[in-house]
């Protein structure tokens, strides 16, 4: 991205979210906001090394090797809904939901479709906006890790620049810092799995700098372009692990 579009989705990015915001789309949940399904069945024990999302907050460090599971589509995170946007509508449209079959290895995945020019994103409360101060803390772990395919109708129609960032339910309500896909996937738009490994130390960096990582609550995609787009983002298994 050139340094003129850089600023026009930094702009688009900010303005969205704060009419989200004014509208109270961030919470509570937008009007026809999705939830992620029937509520989840009771969780079988977990193996060895590895937390239900469920759980209270970590608040200890914890050993090499355990994951926290945040979301899978299967079970964990269950009360999850979001929300998805774009900023040049009627020449844009978005959609969010869980589809099932399409995740890795058959199970059910979070499936965004973007299409048109400019800025298009979404964001998946991992507690569905309630309560108020939920989260989950991230602070003993070092990778925040998720599986993602992007599948586009052409090869010119894939995003060009895809982020992530977090949102906290704390009351500054300061972003993490906004990581481009690319620098931990490079081909991540070639309509296969991979599995991004996100050093959580990134994501306060920067800007996001006052992201407070014990109140983690929405996990956020984005991508910005001068000419139209039309893609479908599949997302499962977003996990924080201790390497």
């Amino acid at each position: 991205m050139t340094p003129n579009s850089h600023t026009l989705y930094a702009s688009a990015w900010l303005a969205v979210l704060a009419s989200l915001s004014t509208a109270g789309c961030l919470c509570p949940p937008c009007p026809g906001a999705v939830a992620a399904g029937p509520a989840a069945a009771a969780a079988a024990p977990a193996a060895t090394g590895t937390v239900p999302a469920a759980s209270p907050a970590a608040s200890a460090p914890v050993a090499a090797g355990s994951k926290l599971i945040i979301w899978n589509g299967d079970g964990e995170g269950g009360g999850a809904q979001g929300w998805n946007s774009c900023d040049q509508a009627p020449a844009c449209k978005t959609s969010l939901g869980p589809d099932s079959g399409s995740g890795v290895g058959g199970g059910t995945a979070l499936r965004f479709h973007g299409e048109g020019p400019g800025w298009l994103g979404m964001g998946w409360n991992l507690f569905g906006w309630y309560p108020e101060g939920a989260g989950i803390d991230l602070s003993p772990y070092s990778h925040l890790t998720f599986q993602i395919r992007v599948e586009a109708k052409s090869p010119d129609a894939a995003p060009e620049y895809l982020g992530l960032s977090l949102g906290c339910s704390n009351k500054n309500k300061k972003d993490s810092a906004d990581i481009p896909i690319e620098r931990y996937a490079k081909t991540f738009a070639d309509g296969k799995w991979h599995k991004v490994e996100i050093p959580i130390s990134a994501l306060i960096k920067g800007a996001g700098a006052q992201f407070e990582l014990q109140s983690f609550w929405e996990f956020r995609l984005h991508t910005w372009t001068g000419t139209p787009k039309n893609f479908d983002i599949y997302l499962d298994d977003i996990t924080a692990e201790k390497q």
